[in-house]
């Protein structure tokens, strides 16, 4: 054999110091897909969480046929970015647009546990309690169920960031939560200033005079609105009260959280047409679904109130 070995040496390829700095950024890049692809695809093993309700749960790897058994549920997996993951919503998910094309699996109060089998969830998402008879029916089917049933608006946004836990996108729970934050300190500032009288307020979320108290999300969307529950001594969260209570509380306003076609039946009640509120025309509507939804348009409900209540304060807005 002939030749210099030091021109055979030569002869290989050597990577100039531009060329390796090159490489370090792709091999950087590459190594940042790997990390994400691996958390995307679960690929860690099982993974034990908390649900709400304080429930443990194991899930084997990354939910991707998830089912939401409530609308704010829906909302909150769709404003993470987890739409197509959702294989099934109730008959009252109609937010968003896109929700509403997805497999149908009853409501609340007639869930069909057949379409649910042959969807095949490997996660559920149940509002109430662990005791719910739906729970135990559909962990008997042998599916995680994860359990929730917020009380304060600070319930909701750790929702959100628990939700984002469970399915891999705690990133996008973490921005949706602090988004959220950052306008309800806005809202509070506009109506909270010192000294500004706070308005009293009852919210009819029924014609039969069912409203909320404390221990209710909706009684909190009301105090960060800067407005006082007139039923805020109440012992539960949803209650009936008479007339003759309304009557006796007068609240400087009220708010209708139902649909709009069954005000007439409020309106016919003995001693309504009676009440400084109505006299003054200090009744506003208010959209149900935006205001009895536990998910992330709850910011807005907050608004909506206090733009009803303190329209020269939210006035900027």
């Amino acid at each position: 054999m002939t030749g210099n070995p030091s021109s055979g040496r030569s002869s290989r390829s050597r990577i100039r110091p531009g060329q390796a700095a090159g490489l370090l950024v792709v091999l950087a890049l590459l190594l940042e897909l790997s990390v994400s692809t691996i958390a995307l695809s679960g690929c860690g093993g099982p993974k034990t969480f908390q649900d709400m309700a304080g429930r443990t749960l194991t899930l084997p790897s990354t939910p991707q046929r998830i089912i939401s058994l409530a609308p704010a549920y829906t909302e909150i997996l769709f404003a993470l970015g987890l739409g197509d993951r959702v294989v099934g919503v109730t008959n009252f998910c109609n937010k968003p647009e896109e929700a509403k094309s997805k497999e149908k699996v009853g409501d609340a109060f007639n869930l069909n546990l057949e379409k649910i089998v042959s969807l095949k969830p490997d996660l559920v998402f149940v509002t109430g309690t662990s005791e719910s008879a739906y729970v135990k029916e559909i962990e008997k089917l042998g599916y995680p169920v994860f359990v929730s049933s917020p009380a304060t608006i600070d319930d909701v946004l750790s929702l959100i960031e628990r939700i984002g836990e469970v399915t891999g996108k705690s990133r996008e729970a973490r921005r949706l939560v602090d988004s959220m934050r950052s306008s309800l300190s806005e809202i509070t500032s506009e109506v909270q200033s010192p000294g500004a009288k706070r308005a009293s307020v009852f919210v009819a979320i029924d014609p039969e005079l069912w409203t909320v108290g404390p221990g209710s999300f909706v009684h909190d969307v009301i105090t960060r609105a800067g407005a006082l529950n007139v039923v805020a001594d109440a012992a539960q969260p949803y209650l009936q009260v008479s007339m003759e209570t309304l009557l006796e509380r007068s609240p400087d306003a009220i708010l209708i959280a139902f649909p709009k076609e069954s005000y007439h039946l409020l309106e016919s009640r003995t001693g309504w047409s009676s009440l400084e509120a109505v006299k003054n025309g200090r009744v506003f509507f208010i959209d149900p679904d935006l205001i009895s939804r536990p998910g992330p348009e709850i910011v807005k409900a907050v608004e909506a109130v206090a733009r009803a209540l303190y329209p020269e304060a939210m006035g900027g807005k």
